[in-house]
């Protein structure tokens, strides 16, 4: 029952997200892709997964787009990347 519930709200998050693109009228400047899932054992080696997503993206280009984002900027670890680090992959500055 607590993975049903969690799975609902985070199928409400997922929702929330595309309401809020909607509604600052985002959807074509905005890439998005958003997968949850909980994995399942099923034996040793191999899980299943029971996973909510959502895309918003509006060819094949910007999902290999997103694709390569994720792979240039996923490190294995603890070490997770930082702001400054992600940012700086898109020639974006905060100062």
């Amino acid at each position: 029952m607590e993975e049903y519930d969690f799975l609902l709200e985070v199928q409400d998050i997922h929702h929330q997200m595309e309401m809020l693109i909607e509604k600052y009228g985002m959807k074509g400047r905005v890439m998005s892709v958003m997968v949850t899932g909980i994995l399942e054992p099923i034996d040793e080696e191999t899980s299943s997964m029971k996973a909510m997503f959502s895309y918003n993206l509006e060819s094949k280009e910007e999902m290999s787009e997103i694709v390569k984002f994720i792979e240039n900027t996923y490190q294995e670890g603890d070490d997770e990347p930082d702001l400054d680090d992600l940012l700086g992959g898109l020639g974006i500055s905060l100062n």
